[in-house]
C-alpha cells in the first residue's frame, strides 16, 4: 500500500456550470432564482463596470485583493477580458475571463468583503451575459469545485452542466475506442454459434466470397501481396490512399502492411494501379462513386477499407474489395475480413503467413452472439456520439454525424497540435484511450456501444478538466 499523503480529493466526477450566452432572456428565465435576486440587488448599489486593457498596474490591482492572486497569469493577450466594478472610484470586485474555442472560461473572479456583501461579483457574472449575448460564444464556463460552498454558488448560474474530474482515481476504468472489454471474455455462445455467424456473413457481404484474418491490417498485406503476385500492381505501381478528409492521416496499419509488397501514393497518377479508399471512423468517403469510376475507367481493383463503420450505409459494397475490423465493431478480442477473394488456409499458412484456424473458429463464435446486436450496437454508438457533441459543440465536431452512419470514434478538435498531444496524455493518465489525430489537431474517444452513461461522463470530465488546467485553474472563485 502507498503511504500516507495529505487528502486531495478531485478524483471524482463533479458537475461544472455553463451559462449559456447564445440568448440572454432564456439565460435570466435559466439561472437560480437567488442569482437573480443577487443580481438586482447589486444593480441597486450603484457599482459601475468597467472594461481594463490588461495593463501590468491593472494586474497589480487586481492581484491586491484576490485570495488566489498566483491565478492571474502576468500577461494578459486579446483572448483575455478583464472587467473591474468599482463602487465611488474604489475598485471592488473583478473578473477575468478568457477565450477557448466557443466559450468563455471565468479565470479568476474576486472581491472585497463590502463588494460581496452588496452581491457585486454576481453583477460581473450577468454583466458577461449582457456583454456577450449573441456573440460567437455559446457558453460561460462559470466553473466547478470541489468546495461545497463554492459548488453551490456556482451550480446557481447553471443553465446547462458538464462533467469533471481534475485527478485520476487510484482505481481507474479501462475504457478503449474498441468495445471489448475483460466482460466480453465470458459472453455465452451458443450451441451453433459458428453457423450463426456464417449465415449473418454470407448475407452481410451479399455472398461475395470473403476470407477471415487474426487482423485487419494481415488482410491488407496479403491482398497488397496477391495483387502483386497477379501482377495487377506491378514494380513501378502504386496504392493510391484517399480517405474521408484526405488529410494528412493515415494510420501507419494501413501503410506498413502495403509497403510489404508496393509503394502507395497519396494522389492519383500515372503510377496508380490500385485505389485504397479510407473510409475513416466509419465516415463515407464523399468521392466513392467517382472512385469506382476511376477504377472502371483504368481498369484497376478499388478497395474499400470499412475497419470502422460496419454497418455504415452503403459502404463495403462499391468497390472490387473490402476490408473489415471485427475488433472496432465487437467485443471480440480477434478478427478480421477480406470480402472478395477467399483463399484457403494453406494458401494463407505457405504464402502469406498469416493462418490461423483455432484463432478463426474461436472468434467467428464469439462473434455469433453480438451478430444478433448490430442496429441495437449502432444505434447506442450514435446516441453516445450525439452525446458528445452536444456536450462539446458541433464547432468541436470533426465528423458531422449524417444519416446512415455507424461511427467508430468521436474526433473532436483542439486548438493545436500541441495541445492536441496535451489533452491525449492527460486523458490517457485516467485509463482512457485517446489517440491522436495528427495535423488535425483532434482527439479520438470512445463512442461505442459498450459505454455507460458513467463512462461517457467520466471521458467528458477528463477532457474538460485539462481544459480548465490550461487556463491555468482548476476552477473560479467567487
Amino acid at each position: 500500500m502507498p503511504p500516507y499523503e495529505r487528502y486531495i480529493s478531485k478524483d471524482w466526477v463533479i458537475e461544472g456550470s455553463f451559462l449559456r450566452l447564445d440568448d440572454k432572456e432564456k439565460a435570466w428565465g435559466e439561472i437560480d432564482g437567488r442569482m437573480r435576486t443577487a443580481v438586482r440587488k447589486a444593480q441597486k448599489s450603484g457599482a459601475v463596470i468597467r472594461s481594463m486593457k490588461g495593463t501590468k498596474e491593472d494586474i497589480a490591482a487586481f492581484r491586491a485583493f484576490c485570495l488566489n492572486p498566483d491565478d492571474i497569469p502576468a500577461m494578459l493577450t486579446d483572448r483575455y477580458h478583464l472587467r473591474f466594478a468599482y463602487m465611488k472610484d474604489e475598485l471592488v470586485a473583478a473578473i477575468l475571463l478568457q477565450e477557448i474555442n466557443d466559450k468563455l472560461f471565468m479565470l479568476c473572479h474576486a472581491s472585497t468583503p463590502a463588494a460581496k456583501d452588496r452581491e457585486i461579483p454576481s453583477l460581473l457574472i450577468w454583466n458577461t451575459v449582457e456583454e456577450f449575448a449573441g456573440k460567437r460564444f455559446r457558453h460561460l464556463d462559470v466553473g466547478a469545485s470541489y468546495r461545497t460552498s463554492l459548488q453551490k454558488f456556482f451550480s446557481g448560474w447553471a443553465t446547462a452542466r458538464y462533467p469533471m474530474i481534475m485527478k485520476p482515481p487510484d482505481l481507474k476504468p479501462t475504457l478503449m475506442l474498441t468495445p471489448f472489454d475483460t466482460q466480453a471474455m465470458d459472453m455465452p455462445a451458443p450451441p451453433v454459434a459458428s453457423q450463426i455467424t456464417e449465415q449473418a456473413l454470407q448475407a452481410t457481404f451479399a455472398g461475395k466470397p470473403y476470407t477471415f484474418f487474426p487482423r485487419a491490417m494481415y488482410a491488407i498485406f496479403t491482398l497488397a501481396k496477391w495483387l502483386r503476385n497477379k501482377n495487377i500492381v506491378r514494380d513501378d505501381g502504386e496504392f493510391w490512399i484517399t480517405t474521408t478528409t484526405d488529410t494528412h492521416y493515415v494510420s501507419s496499419c494501413v501503410t506498413s502492411a502495403i509497403e510489404q509488397s508496393a509503394k502507395w501514393s497519396r494522389t492519383l497518377g500515372p503510377k496508380t494501379q490500385a485505389i485504397f479508399v479510407i473510409h475513416e471512423f466509419g465516415f463515407p468517403h464523399p468521392r466513392l462513386q467517382e472512385l469506382r469510376a476511376i477504377a472502371d475507367e483504368r481498369k484497376i481493383p478499388l478497395i474499400e477499407d470499412c475497419a470502422y463503420g460496419w454497418s455504415t450505409t452503403d459502404i463495403g459494397s462499391i468497390g472490387d474489395f473490402a476490408i473489415y475490423s471485427l475488433t472496432k465493431s465487437f467485443p471480440v478480442q480477434f478478427g478480421g475480413y477480406l470480402v472478395g477473394k477467399s483463399f484457403t488456409p494453406e494458401e494463407l499458412w505457405h504464402g502469406y503467413g498469416c493462418s490461423d484456424e483455432g484463432k478463426r473458429i474461436h472468434t467467428e463464435r464469439c462473434l455469433a452472439p453480438w451478430l444478433g446486436q448490430i442496429e441495437e450496437s449502432k444505434k447506442r454508438r450514435r446516441e453516445n456520439y450525439v452525446w458528445f457533441q452536444d456536450l462539446f459543440g458541433v464547432a468541436r465536431t470533426y465528423f458531422p454525424l449524417n444519416d446512415g452512419v455507424d461511427p467508430g470514434a468521436f474526433v473532436l478538435t483542439v486548438e493545436s497540435e500541441e495541445r492536441m498531444e496535451e489533452v491525449s496524455a492527460f486523458v490517457r493518465r485516467f485509463g482512457i484511450e485517446c489517440a491522436n489525430y495528427w495535423k488535425n489537431s483532434a482527439i479520438m474517444l470512445p463512442v461505442h456501444q459498450r459505454l455507460t452513461p458513467a463512462h461517457r461522463t467520466y471521458i467528458a470530465g477528463a477532457v474538460h478538466a485539462t481544459e480548465r488546467a490550461w487556463c491555468g485553474v482548476p476552477h473560479a472563485q467567487p
